[in-house]
């Protein structure tokens, strides 16, 4: 199978996830933080079956501290995201999800020493200013709690791929994958024992909507990881996996009918997408 075909299942596997999450948490019943522990679950499920055949390895001991932390970020940036989902469309999602990529620039800079391009400097500029035309409203320029939840949730995200960066350069990521997913449920279950019940509650009588978010997250997860295998460019695989940000808009406005503002949605996705492009390179 082609690196092409595995990125682009990656990219609808992406955007049709994402609609699945909002539908998940749109319901007024649904409680974030919960659902976000059984995310983690079900997604850790997923990428141990493909370990498992893969062939999974145990990382060394002393990995532990960058296990924790990689873990720690991770369950505070699901909390968010999911409470952020709550609030937000899953198009204004999918955009402000590009600040993740800012921070991970701006880490690696501060704990790895990478350099930053003015090529790199262009993107995180075409990233911000997707922001704010996306919040640009008749009374100036407004961020709501949910915008605030996305962007510190993607940001989180964005600071724990320096932990990975350093797992992966000594030990498998296949094998990494279900480890970090069940740790990051363990952490967010450690962190918030009251809400246990619900989530045993909800793996019983699971909402179907969470279950397909979740298998279609970890398909694309596994299929980026397949498309590196066949030997791609990390480069070749990310600049077309980025199309998934405009399609979950165009997506959303069909099936979501998240139709208000689309001129702003549209320019924000095509900045955004081609902000996180730029600072990928």
């Amino acid at each position: 199978m082609s690196w092409i075909f595995l990125a682009i299942i990656n990219v609808f596997a992406t955007a049709v996830a994402n609609l699945y999450q909002k539908i998940a948490m749109r319901e007024e019943k649904s409680d974030p933080i919960s659902s976000a522990i059984a995310f983690q679950l079900l997604t850790g499920v997923c990428y141990l079956v493909f370990a498992l055949i893969k062939g999974f390895q145990l990382p060394p001991i002393s990995l532990a501290p960058y296990f924790l932390g990689t873990m720690t970020f991770y369950a505070a940036g699901t909390v968010f995201i999911f409470k952020a989902i709550k609030l937000i469309e899953a198009s204004e999602m999918s955009i402000i999800s590009g600040v993740g990529a800012i921070v991970t620039i701006i880490t690696s800079m501060i704990f790895l020493h990478d350099t930053l391009s003015p090529t790199q400097l262009i993107g995180a500029g075409c990233i911000l200013t997707a922001v704010v035309v996306i919040n640009l409203k008749k009374n100036g320029f407004v961020i709501n709690k949910g915008i605030w939840y996305a962007m510190a949730g993607t940001a989180l995200y964005g600071s724990a791929v320096i932990f990975d960066t350093t797992i992966i350069r000594v030990f498998d990521a296949v094998s990494f994958i279900p480890i970090g997913s069940f740790g990051t449920a363990l952490v967010m279950m450690t962190a918030y024992p009251k809400k246990l019940p619900r989530v045993v509650q909800q793996l019983k009588k699971i909402d179907k909507n969470l279950l397909i978010y979740s298998l279609l997250y970890a398909t694309s997860t596994i299929a980026f990881y397949l498309a590196l295998a066949t030997g791609a460019k990390v480069g070749q695989v990310s600049t077309v996996v980025r199309s998934a940000i405009i399609l979950t808009v165009l997506l959303s406005s069909v099936l979501l009918k998240e139709r208000h503002d689309m001129d702003k949605k549209i320019i924000g996705a095509i900045l955004t997408t081609i902000g996180v492009i730029l600072v990928s390179n």
